[in-house]
């Protein structure tokens, strides 16, 4: 896949932003535990292919370091948006099926070039099982009365 960059140099994602993200991410994955996964994607030319750099609890999409962009990396590497909204709070399906309430960040550099993006997915398969079977639980067929009987 070739992604065309602007003509400015694109410099890695600097050393101590990448550690810094690393421990938002692990902070976050350890909050949430094993359902939440975190991604860092380095935007760099260096890494445009294979932005992947850092992930934790990879097994909720099966990812891991090295991979491929996903469709949100790709959309901000091929539109180079300088200023993107972040994604907050909205749902995603993995193509095994699971249901994650995702959200994406865009962090940028002193400049105010985006370089990284911090990614949240979290497994909430079991969550919607669960309450669907409370409102099915707790749902009734006529209308309420009053007073109980």
């Amino acid at each position: 896949m070739n992604i065309a960059l602007e003509s400015e140099k694109v410099i890695p994602l600097e050393s101590n932003r990448l550690e810094m993200l690393k421990q938002i991410a692990d902070a976050l994955a350890a909050q949430f535990g094993p359902n939440c996964e975190v991604v860092i994607h380095d935007l760099s030319a260096q890494n445009a292919e294979h932005p992947i750099v850092y992930i934790v609890n990879g097994h909720v999409t099966g990812r891991k370091v090295g991979d491929g962009a996903s469709y949100v990396v790709v959309e901000q590497l091929t539109t180079n948006d300088p200023a993107p909204r972040d994604h907050l709070a909205y749902l995603t399906r993995t193509p095994e099926g699971k249901i994650l309430k995702s959200s994406t960040i865009y962090i940028k550099n002193a400049r105010g070039r985006v370089t990284a993006i911090l990614a949240i997915n979290f497994d909430i398969s079991a969550l919607m099982m669960a309450a669907g079977a409370v409102r099915d639980f707790i749902s009734v067929q006529e209308p309420q009365q009053a007073e109980p009987e």
